[in-house]
């Protein structure tokens, strides 16, 4: 036997005890995967692991990354959004909703400073209410897979939301109503809701009813310029901005990224879906509403992340009839790369986005190597003994890795 055949020998020993010790791992983990998915590159994007990874599965809220990656593409990851203030020719305090999510306490208690310095340069007599102009959005928008619960969760959208159109209140035994945070005033909404609920703290939210929710952001406002000594009664006229209103000041918003960030940490489907409808209404006019969000998405992934085998229903991942394929995530995620940062980490060793619904179970993102690489990974669950099954997958696949 000569010199090369010797070689050729020792490289398919090679090749069969390296394909065996992949067995080691891949074939356990290939039966508790059974009839889901997963798929994972390496960081030139070379197939690690591949299980079902062109069947269609219900993503839940790693779905969320798309709606993200489409927002940034679009409206560049500097984008703000805008709230705009105004004074009306009756001298009604005007302002015109574009959908932040971010007009929480806080956020209201600057604008309420704003108008102050602004009023006190221009006086012009006793404020007579609030003319609240939400055009921007298509009105009683519907997000299919949003249940008529209490939980924040499934709060309602609108171009003009305090604090995620949801109240936080604690209720004592004794019937005594609080706001539970210091930084938001209790409003009568809060009270008139927190009366059906039973003793303890509570998060919810407001409803469907379009007006509930401009009453406690009206009441909430009205709550702060009080602090600042402007008084102004909660009387609201809910159509668009008069031509001949003076505009006092534009409030933006954090940059989107940011925006982005805080869904990534929260899975904030509120604001998920917030921003997916002003992405539609920024590229394709006002009333902005979720088809159009939808269709901005949707052209995106086909025409910037190159797929088309895929259902969209909203952009939180809460319907189930999202449908796309493990394939077409790592499509996703390999464009979303440079924004990676974006998504949570766990236990340094994954940046990735978890997405969970009643017998769903995801995971997908980044796992990070001790070198800083990254390796984009997808893991879809339908059905899943315990959703705690997809993280000892994405283990054990990082612990099969030979860093």
């Amino acid at each position: 036997m000569d010199h090369r055949s010797i070689e050729l020998i020792l490289f398919v020993l090679f090749l069969y005890a390296g394909n065996a010790f992949a067995s080691n791992w891949q074939s356990p983990l290939i039966k508790q995967l059974n009839n889901n998915s997963a798929l994972v590159y390496d960081h030139h994007g070379r197939t690690l692991f591949s299980h079902n990874a062109n069947k269609l599965m219900v993503p839940a809220s790693i779905l969320k990354i798309a709606t993200a990656d489409a927002v940034i593409t679009n409206l560049g990851e500097h984008y703000r959004i805008p709230t705009e203030i105004y004074l009306t020719p009756d001298n009604y305090l005007g302002i015109k909703g574009f959908g932040d999510p971010t007009l929480v306490s806080e956020t209201l208690l600057k604008i309420a400073q704003q108008i102050k310095k602004y009023l006190k340069q221009s006086p012009s007599g006793a404020l007579k209410g609030f003319w609240l102009d939400t055009s921007f959005f298509k009105a009683e928008l519907t997000v299919h897979g949003q249940s008529a619960s209490d939980n924040p969760y499934d709060a309602s959208l609108g171009a003009l939301a305090a604090n995620f159109n949801t109240v936080n209140i604690n209720k004592l035994r004794t019937g005594l109503i609080s706001s539970a945070e210091a930084q938001t005033p209790l409003t009568a909404t809060a009270i008139k809701t927190a009366k059906k609920l039973i003793a303890g703290k509570h998060r919810i939210n407001l409803g469907k009813q379009t007006q509930r929710a401009l009453q406690n952001f009206a009441e909430l406002l009205q709550a702060f310029l009080k602090a600042e000594k402007i008084a102004i009664p909660v009387d609201i006229i809910n159509k668009p901005i008069p031509p001949a209103s003076k505009k006092i000041m534009t409030h933006y918003s954090a940059p989107v990224s940011e925006i982005i960030q805080t869904l990534f940490v929260y899975s904030n489907n509120f604001i998920a879906n917030q921003l997916l409808i002003i992405l539609g209404g920024e590229k394709k006019g006002a009333p902005a509403d979720l088809e159009k969000g939808r269709q901005v998405v949707a052209e995106f992934l086909h025409n910037s992340v190159g797929i088309n085998d895929f259902t969209l229903q909203e952009g939180s991942g809460l319907s189930r009839k999202n449908k796309i394929t493990a394939s077409e995530m790592m499509s996703l995620l390999i464009h979303f790369k440079p924004y990676h940062s974006l998504l949570r980490n766990y236990q340094n060793r994954f940046q990735a986005k978890t997405g969970t619904l009643r017998g769903i179970s995801s995971f997908a993102g980044y796992m990070l190597s001790p070198s800083g690489e990254t390796y984009p990974f997808v893991i879809m669950l339908n059905n899943p003994l315990r959703t705690s099954n997809r993280k000892e997958i994405a283990n054990r696949i990082y612990n099969a890795m030979s860093w």
